[in-house]
Parts: structure tokens; C-alpha cells; sequence
């Protein structure tokens, strides 16, 4: 299974965890891939990015099974969507440019 760069990090390790913090990492990891893989069908891509932006019940319980904050998450898949349709989600209302720290993955802040 595809890993997400989004869901992994080079300060998160899968090798420690338990088989469930795995399997769980592995979900999240496929909903990200469904949402912006070009071989995805375009019904499925949809379903995959409408789950991880809702931040529903499930997506938080498989967040927090997997280690991860599901707002983050969604947040996170809402600007990779924004940026993808054109929008500039990096410039404040106030045109100031926001400013982020590097290496921010989907993990716990």
C-alpha cells in the first residue's frame, strides 16, 4: 500500500507501534491516496476528500486511533484541495503572507 507523505514523517516511526496504530495509520494513508490519485475514480476521489474534510466521528476515531489530530487532518486535506483548485490559502485575508513551520506532517501538534 501506497504511503502518503502527509501521513508519514521522518519524526514518526510505524515500527514501534502496535498492529493497530498500523492498520489504522494504513486507513488514513489510503483516503489520502483515493483523494488526490489521478487513477482514482472520480465518485471514489470525491468520497475520499468529502471524508477527510468532514472531521466526522469516524474520521476522529480513526485519527485518534492512528495517532494523528483529526483537525490538523482535515485542515490540512482542505488547503491541499484549495491549492489544487487555484486558490492562494498562503496569504492572509490581509495579504500578509502566513508563515509555517517546515517538515509539518499529519502528526500530533
Amino acid at each position: 500500500m501506497p504511503r502518503s507523505r502527509w501521513i508519514t514523517s521522518s519524526n514518526y516511526t510505524t515500527r514501534n507501534l502496535d498492529p493497530e496504530t498500523k492498520l489504522f495509520t494504513a486507513v488514513l494513508s489510503q483516503a489520502v491516496h483515493d483523494a488526490f490519485s489521478s487513477h482514482v475514480d472520480k465518485l471514489n476521489k470525491q468520497a475520499a476528500r468529502s471524508f477527510l474534510i468532514s472531521n466526522n466521528e469516524n474520521l476522529k476515531t480513526i485519527c485518534e486511533m492512528a495517532g494523528r489530530n483529526s483537525r490538523y487532518v482535515s485542515e490540512k486535506i482542505r488547503k491541499k484541495i484549495l491549492k489544487e483548485n487555484g486558490w492562494n490559502v498562503d496569504v492572509a485575508v490581509d495579504g500578509r503572507r502566513k508563515s509555517y513551520r517546515k517538515n509539518k506532517h499529519l502528526t500530533l501538534p
